[in-house]
């Protein structure tokens, strides 16, 4: 009797944690990214990449920890293709990729380029007036 009792105390003690929980988080989401600027990158071969960067949440580290990204672009290709890409660690320029890293969008000051599977699809692209400040 006295086991079963400190069972179901037990369970209402977590059914409860998980009840105040559910409560203090019910509703809360990420703020959307704040958009940054939209800007047009022109390639060798008459391609183009339509890029419009986004700034994620700050990700807060320990001292002596990597950063964490949290940016964002969308991607539209001169072929069609579009991608939403988050930022990931870069150790010069701003870095985006997938989930698996087989599409890498690179940029750097006026340039940029991709990566898929391991090929550059799109190379030399420069800033386009438009896109100029």
């Amino acid at each position: 009797m006295k086991k079963n009792l400190i069972f179901i105390i037990l369970i209402v003690i977590i059914l409860a944690g998980a009840g105040i929980w559910y409560v203090n988080n019910k509703g809360k989401e990420s703020p959307p990214p704040s958009f940054i600027a939209q800007v047009v990158f022109i390639c060798d071969g008459d391609k183009t990449i339509d890029a419009a960067f986004y700034e994620g949440e700050p990700n807060p580290v320990e001292p002596g920890e990597r950063p964490v990204p949290s940016g964002s672009v969308k991607i539209i290709l001169s072929d069609g293709r579009n991608f939403n890409l988050s930022q990931t660690i870069s150790a010069s320029g701003v870095r985006y990729a997938n989930e698996n890293e087989t599409f890498i969008f690179w940029t750097k000051g006026d340039s940029a380029f991709i990566e898929e599977g391991g090929e550059f699809t799109f190379q030399n692209c420069l800033l386009g007036e438009s896109g100029k400040n």
